[in-house]
């Protein structure tokens, strides 16, 4: 028997609302796992504060690659500051310098290094800041710890909009694609399987810290993931790259991503 107009417009009808709550439900669950991650990282980090330090005392080779993107002078934004390192680097440019860290410990530890500096309490992934305030905004080894893809895309809008027209992004991410966190990757694949993607991505990772029994929270970016999250019309990438011990090589021999992108 066929169905009339009338039905068939009301078969839709339903169908239309038997999915929105669904819809809506797993935002709603994507939302609680993004903050309970975020939270996760927040305190693994309060954990081991003190040995982090240590292990971030000296300077990262890759530095070296960023000077050219400074000049003399410039207002600096550096997200994910840690312990200051990267102030003591830039001194020699006399920048004016914000270092925001979500860890009251390592910014207790980076005033007492470097009294001079400027500290600030924040979270990258809830920022409020002026807009066309910086002309260089670092994300040194932090973007990795942000959880989904909407809140990665929100950061560097937040970024975005506080970079100065023509300033520049510089940002780094681990590569995780190693044979030593293959575990993690076999474990992150079954629970996004089993969860049916409701508790993150297949190459969301969680990764211990020395002895300590919390993890820490990794997104394993592909190479062209990351830069997918960087639309044309309001980035030019400058350089793309990957290293090893501050040494350019192909992706898959790297231990990070380096990426230096203007703003349009």
């Amino acid at each position: 028997m066929e169905e009339s107009q009338s039905d068939v417009g009301g078969n839709q009808r339903r169908n239309r609302l038997r999915w929105q709550p669904q819809l809506g439900y797993n935002a709603s669950v994507n939302n609680v796992y993004a903050k309970i991650t975020a939270e996760k990282v927040k305190e693994s980090y309060s954990q081991f504060a003190g040995e982090f330090d240590q292990t971030r005392r000296q300077q990262w080779p890759e530095f070296d690659h960023f000077l050219s993107y400074v000049r003399k002078h410039a207002k600096v934004l550096d997200l994910g500051c840690g312990n200051g390192r990267l102030y003591d680097f830039l001194k020699p440019k006399e920048v004016s310098y914000l270092g925001i860290d979500h860890n009251s410990h390592l910014l207790d530890l980076a005033r007492k290094n470097f009294p001079e500096g400027r500290f600030q309490l924040d979270d990258l992934m809830d920022l409020e800041l002026e807009e066309e305030a910086f002309d260089n905004v670092f994300c040194v080894a932090a973007f990795h710890h942000v959880p989904t893809k909407k809140m990665r895309e929100k950061v560097l809008a937040d970024i975005h909009r506080t970079l100065k027209p023509d300033g520049i992004l510089i940002l780094t991410v681990w590569n995780l694609f190693q044979f030593k966190y293959l575990g993690q990757f076999l474990k992150a694949i079954f629970r996004f399987i089993f969860s049916l993607g409701l508790r993150g991505s297949w190459n969301d990772l969680w990764i211990k810290w020395g002895n300590y029994p919390l993890k820490r929270y990794y997104h394993a970016f592909l190479p062209s993931e990351l830069l997918a999250l960087l639309s044309p019309d309001l980035w030019k990438i400058e350089e793309f790259y990957f290293t090893r011990k501050g040494n350019r090589v192909r992706w898959f021999r790297s231990f990070n991503f380096v990426l230096m992108a203007r703003k349009k």
